[in-house]
């Protein structure tokens, strides 16, 4: 039986392929506009597509790159790496199978469904779901806040993707050090007044940081989130990047600033954003 947010490929015929093909042209021009997400789970914001477009290989790279994303939700990350690289291949990973479905649901309904599959289980176990050292890449927005820290969300679908309830930091960054090659790359975006964590947990996964930027919502404002390269069993060695500014103005007048729109294009859909950093909506 087919689940109920996946296509039945059964219907497909023939004379319904051009119609799909447009349907999947006109949800790419949309993107990030558009992805379905299950009724109470957390709304992803422009950090996830911050990091899409931080972990993307280097520009004409026509090399295959497989791809994991840890703790894929509707799978905005990975969908996004694989609109800008045709040479991707990815699998996504949730603990909850509604998100899961939508994942796999939005990759079909980009016509992406070839190159994206998505997966249930919990990071913890994730030695017996797949084989070690398998993905030339990971990638991770994973939960912000400890499990003790501040109110729980309504629901479980939100509270898992805020709070550390199904899996913490180290969880996750052990989990990366688990699925990607020798000299692969991990690249994560995580709150940057707990980065003394994320490189204690590197460190103990054998993930050495390579390239570091830091993003700051306003010029006069301190960091607020870090986007962070690390490379399996590499040499020691890190590049500071640029620091990456958001916003300029102040009210109704603020607007993303041109380097973050150079940066990331997918941000143009929320010029004025909205949608900001830290937005739990």
């Amino acid at each position: 039986m087919s689940h109920p947010l996946q296509p039945d490929t059964a219907l497909c015929t023939p004379d319904t392929v051009p119609a799909a093909q447009d349907a999947a042209a006109h949800a790419r021009i949309q993107f990030p506009r558009g992805l379905y997400q299950p009724e109470g789970s957390f709304r992803f914001a422009m950090d996830a597509l911050l990091l899409a477009r931080f972990a993307l290989p280097a520009s004409g790279s026509r090399k295959e790159c497989t791809v994991a994303d840890l703790g894929t939700g509707c799978g905005v990350v990975a969908l996004a790496m694989l609109l800008d690289a045709p040479s991707m291949i990815a699998t996504g990973l949730d603990i909850d199978p509604a998100l899961a479905a939508a994942a796999q649901t939005n990759a079909a309904s980009l016509g992406l469904a070839d190159r994206f599959a998505a997966r249930t289980g919990n990071l913890a176990d994730v030695r017996t779901m797949l084989a070690a050292e398998t993905f030339d890449l990971v990638v991770s927005n994973p939960p912000y806040r400890r499990a003790d820290q501040g109110r729980h969300s309504a629901t479980q679908l939100r509270t898992n993707a805020l709070f550390e309830t199904a899996g913490g930091l180290e969880t996750f960054v052990s989990a990366a050090g688990y699925l990607v090659r020798n000299k692969g790359r991990f690249c994560c975006i995580y709150p940057a007044e707990r980065l003394t964590e994320l490189m204690t947990a590197l460190a103990a996964a054998r993930l050495e940081p390579k390239h570091l930027r830091l993003v700051h919502s306003k010029q006069d404002r301190e960091a607020v989130l870090v986007l962070l390269e690390a490379r399996k069993n590499a040499n020691s060695g890190c590049i500071i990047h640029p620091p990456l500014i958001l916003y300029s103005g102040e009210g109704e007048a603020t607007t993303l600033t041109p380097q973050a729109l150079a940066f990331c294009p997918h941000l143009a859909c929320n010029a004025r954003g909205h949608h900001q950093i830290g937005d739990s909506a």
